[in-house]
């Protein structure tokens, strides 16, 4: 671009600046919205898919990996069978498997579901929190009547350390409380993004404690708090088992806790490699009819449902870029029609047909590179202000908030669309300039 044409630019540019500035903002905040959705969906999808990172298998009684997996880590639905705690010592003694971790469901707390497992549920199943520390104040169960609550469970109820909750037998409102054995809060969990940050999580033996004397919904028997409590000793429940094959090799196992049956357990292996064969001799347990569950395989079919919306977002995002266009578009034709006078005294001036079709593609590509550039920068700034927001609202954790490359490649787009728009009426123009004189007809 020569200097006659900038200062060609320039000139035109500074002539209708307030009316180019409101195109140039309207489709900067199109393209901040688009950045905005998808990165939001990017990071919503790797949170959901990052729920259960550390495990390798979920497995539960026979039955759809889907509702098994809602069921268990989302809190969805209800079990079916139960798993005995004889086939979870069976699954935990395969050399294979490195750990395995129990899981009991069914109970509540103020509408927030209640999970019976084990200390090495904190170790082996919960991701990391951004912050680095798991625990935002307290720590893991140690007592038979301890409780952990997730970061939701505390902030909805104002729940610290120390203080005392009563759990309900079943979900709901309308089941029995278990108010002759309270808990006492142990800890609160930092915010982990996962659905753990809406469960009230005990142990195993809590859950059994608290079920003793129970049939059939109804309590018959009444127990204090001091006949289910043991010294923290007696609920360390990790064994070290040495496979005559693998002599030095050591596999934690975490047992039920004296529950007879649960909903199902987490698995980890030595080697991920071997989880389809794993996953295949579970399937092949003759005792006990079982399913075990790949968690990535099982939450990317779930996204595939759910993810509906996000698309829909994403499209209603293009829509909106899309009639920006269109009105960049309209006001340039329009524009051009205004301005047949000045085309024709620069046609006069010695200005080539071209040279008025570039600066119209030139004006174009000023407004989209502007407008790509300003939406970048709200998308980012947008995103840094709203961090903590999200993190609150909808537990949405990440350490990389700003939009990635996916999120940016709409600039790739936006120019040559714009280029696109401009071309309409850059075409319409060089018609007219080849058959106008110094007169405008009239």
């Amino acid at each position: 671009m020569n200097a006659q044409m900038l200062t060609l630019l320039r000139g035109s540019l500074a002539n209708r600046a307030f009316s180019l500035a409101l195109i140039v903002v309207t489709l900067a905040c199109a393209v901040a919205l688009y950045v905005g959705v998808q990165n939001v969906q990017r990071l919503t999808r790797a949170s959901f898919e990052n729920s259960i990172s550390g495990v390798d298998l979920v497995v539960a009684a026979r039955g759809s990996d889907v509702q098994i997996l809602l069921n268990t880590v989302f809190g969805l639905g209800a079990s079916g069978n139960l798993v005995s705690d004889e086939t979870v010592a069976a699954v935990a003694d395969m050399p294979e498997v490195a750990w395995v971790v129990p899981l009991a469901l069914g109970d509540s707390h103020r509408g927030f579901r209640v999970l019976g497992t084990s200390p090495e549920f904190f170790e082996r199943v919960l991701p990391s929190p951004s912050s680095g520390a798991l625990f935002a104040a307290g720590g893991a169960f140690e007592q038979v009547l301890e409780a952990v609550v997730g970061a939701d469970v505390a902030e909805a109820l104002g729940y610290m350390p120390g203080d005392k909750i009563v759990l309900q037998h079943g979900l709901g409102d309308y089941g029995a409380a278990h108010d002759d054995l309270p808990f006492r809060v142990h800890g609160v969990l930092a915010r982990t993004g996962t659905p753990f940050d809406r469960t009230v999580l005990v142990s195993v033996e809590a859950i059994e404690a608290i079920h003793r004397g129970w049939r059939n919904g109804q309590q018959l028997v009444e127990l204090s708090p001091e006949q289910v409590e043991k010294p923290k000793e007696a609920h360390e429940d990790e064994h070290h088992h040495e496979d005559e094959h693998h002599g030095e090799e050591h596999h934690d196992h975490a047992h039920a806790g004296g529950l007879d049956a649960l909903d199902g357990f987490f698995v980890g292996l030595t080697d991920r490699r071997n989880v389809v064969r794993v996953q295949r001799n579970i399937a092949d347990y003759e005792p006990e009819p079982l399913t075990a569950v790949i968690p990535g395989v099982t939450l990317a079919q779930i996204w595939q449902i759910i993810g509906v919306a996000d698309r829909g977002f994403r499209a209603v995002s293009l829509l909106v870029i899309a009639l920006v266009l269109l009105a960049m578009t309209a006001m340039t034709v329009l524009s051009t029609d205004s301005r047949r006078r000045e085309m024709a005294i620069l046609r006069a001036l010695g200005a080539s047909p071209s040279t008025l079709v570039g600066l119209i593609l030139a004006e174009a590509l000023f407004l989209a590179i502007c407008a790509s550039a300003m939406g970048l920068g709200l998308a980012i700034g947008v995103s840094v202000l709203a961090q903590q927001w999200l993190t609150q609202t909808i537990g949405l954790v990440s350490t990389a908030m700003l939009p990635g490359w996916q999120e940016m490649v709409i600039v790739a787009y936006i120019i040559p669309a714009a280029l696109v728009a401009g071309l309409v009426p850059a075409l319409r123009l060089y018609r007219r300039t080849v058959q106008d004189g110094i007169m405008v007809e009239r």
